[in-house]
């Protein structure tokens, strides 16, 4: 695998249908005949990282994040209750790619003249998106293979999740050194960046905060070598990332970002893209003729799983047969009467709730988060839902308010943590924190905001991982787990049987040898 990844990164490179997005001439594809001769070039590469962030991250995710999803029921039993018959395996191939590129102008960018100012920011991007790739890694594969800014030309074994999250946090630190604010940032033609999907501070500093709340907090199922560390320090520093994005130590942020005013403007504006609230996202609107939709689907239209009727041309009773299906009676005692993400977040609560609708709900609600669609414009389908047309949202504020009250609450700041929590419930007209919510224990509390607050968002897997809350959160064969199964790997992807033609020292995930003998 390891020594394939350059050539895989300039064969893509050089075949790629670049539009005026990525801003790349042909004439300028990266070669190792060429290299990488001006500051086009450097900006030509990083924009095809983001290309293949934009087409391929995420594509995979969904069996992950459904063991988690917030639901009453589904038909993604297997995943959902981890009943596998065979090792379920991903292909971790688009993150070495990511971290190849990377490399490419950390190798080059010396070579460059320019400002200092634009080395700066061309190094402080490639940090980036090395620890972007590697966080999503530790995530989701575990134990995975460490690539410095050297790429070994031979075969090479992974590397402990824990050593390669203390790399990344380096990378993630380095970039958000670096990075100006999305604000300041701007191309080689010093115009300023159109999208979100530019690296800038506050994107490096939410992979910062996420690296070391994760290696924090998964300690519990670490390989027992490798948790003599200080996990305290750890939420410091995620502590302090979170603050750095935020601009305030407590109440309203007086930074970059902005909470949108309420939850209806969530749906309407933040998930839709380019809010003040997003924090890093992929470019989709706009850009939807550079995609071969055929059997290809972003993650946000995973919520074609979970959304039916009306956001798809189809009948009420829909709803009874999705993918991922939430009973209205469970909204209810998730989001208490008054709270405004009760009926911003699902349609027509009060009506579709109603006793009377039964017949036609099945007593589910409708989940109404991704508002914006696109309708097929010829054909006989004409007028027919096609696709979700918003950005890719990888994190917002209101997550960071809220991860940064999980830090404070584990580093006994209790005042500072209710502060962030109200802060989210002030905007949602929610009631503000009482001590006797859940027996008292504050970071179950900041979990369940997080649970009300990112539903449907694809985060609620990984904040159960994090808490260390798998026995009583997850399905039934998540509880009969034993800590060893956890200590091998069983939260994680099997390694996608491809990336071991090419490095024959790779070992697969130790949980899921046993379905390869």
């Amino acid at each position: 695998m390891i020594r394939k990844l350059l050539l895989i990164l300039c064969l893509s490179l050089s075949l790629m249908n670049c539009s005026d997005m990525l801003e790349m001439d042909p004439e300028n594809s990266v070669t190792f005949e060429n290299g990488l001769e001006s500051e086009l070039d450097l900006e030509s590469t990083l924009n095809s990282i983001q290309y293949n962030i934009r087409q391929n991250l995420g594509v995979g995710q969904w069996g992950m994040i459904v063991r988690g999803i917030m639901c009453d029921t589904t038909e993604a039993v297997v995943a959902r209750n981890f009943e596998y018959s065979y090792a379920p395996k991903q292909s971790w191939n688009d993150h070495y790619e990511i971290i190849a590129g990377a490399n490419v102008v950390l190798h080059y960018v010396d070579e460059i003249q320019m400002p200092d100012t634009r080395k700066n920011y061309y190094r402080g991007a490639a940090y980036f998106y090395k620890a972007f790739a590697y966080l999503e890694l530790i995530q989701y594969w575990g134990d995975c293979v460490l690539v410095d800014e050297n790429v070994p030309m031979d075969s090479q074994a992974k590397s402990y999740w824990t050593e390669v999250a203390d790399h990344a946090i380096d990378l993630a630190e380095k970039a958000a050194a670096l990075l100006p604010d999305f604000d300041k940032v701007t191309t080689a033609n010093g115009e300023a960046a159109r999208y979100k999907s530019a690296p800038c501070k506050g994107a490096a500093n939410t992979v910062l905060a996420l690296l070391t709340s994760w290696k924090a907090g998964c300690k519990w199922f670490a390989q027992p070598s490798e948790r003599n560390y200080d996990e305290n320090e750890l939420w410091k520093k995620a502590e302090a990332a979170c603050t750095a994005i935020i601009g305030s130590e407590s109440g309203q942020a007086k930074g970059v970002y902005q909470l949108a005013t309420t939850p209806e403007e969530v749906c309407t504006s933040v998930l839709v893209g380019e809010s003040k609230e997003s924090l890093y996202e992929s470019q989709y609107i706009g850009f939807w003729d550079e995609f071969d939709m055929t059997g290809w689907n972003p993650l946000q239209d995973n919520a074609t799983l979970f959304q039916t009727w009306p956001m798809m041309d189809i009948g009420k009773k829909d709803v009874q047969t999705a993918t991922v299906r939430i009973y209205a009676e469970t909204v209810k005692r998730m989001y208490e009467s008054g709270d405004l993400r009760r009926d911003a977040y699902f349609y027509a609560f009060d009506e579709m709730s109603h006793p009377d609708s039964v017949s036609v709900t099945g007593g589910f609600a409708y989940p109404y988060k991704w508002r914006k669609v696109a309708l097929v414009t010829s054909g006989s389908q004409i007028g027919k839902f096609l696709h979700i047309d918003q950005n890719r949202i990888w994190w917002r504020l209101a997550d960071i308010y809220l991860l940064r009250a999980e830090c404070r609450a584990r580093l006994n700041k209790t005042e500072l943590a209710i502060a962030d929590l109200n802060e989210i419930r002030k905007r949602a007209n929610a009631p503000l924190y009482n001590a006797s919510e859940h027996g008292g224990d504050l970071r179950m509390t900041i979990f369940k905001e997080r649970e009300k607050e990112l539903i449907f968002e694809g985060y609620r897997y990984l904040d159960i991982v994090r808490n260390n809350y798998v026995r009583s959160m997850l399905g039934r064969g998540f509880r009969l787990a034993s800590d060893q199964d956890y200590v091998d790997g069983c939260l994680f992807w099997a390694i996608n049987t491809f990336a071991f033609v090419y490095n024959p020292r790779l070992r697969q995930n130790t949980y899921w040898q046993k379905y390869e003998q």
